[in-house]
């Protein structure tokens, strides 16, 4: 049994083909994802390419 999300609209899917279709794609997804860490260092790497040195700044935690 999995369900799907997307938007506002939600899915109970029970038939074993499609649950095993599902398991798969999102195991092809989990494992192209970054770390916690190198998504933090994407963002930060973007932010720096994008922002100006003053905005930069100012976005920077204390």
């Amino acid at each position: 049994m999995a369900y799907v999300e997307v938007q506002d609209i939600g899915r109970l899917v029970t038939d074993r083909k499609a649950v095993r279709t599902l398991e798969q794609r999102y195991g092809i997804i989990r494992a192209q994802a970054l770390t916690p860490r190198e998504s933090l260092d994407f963002i930060e790497k973007l932010r720096g390419e994008l922002c100006t040195p003053s905005e930069t700044e100012r976005a920077r935690p204390n």
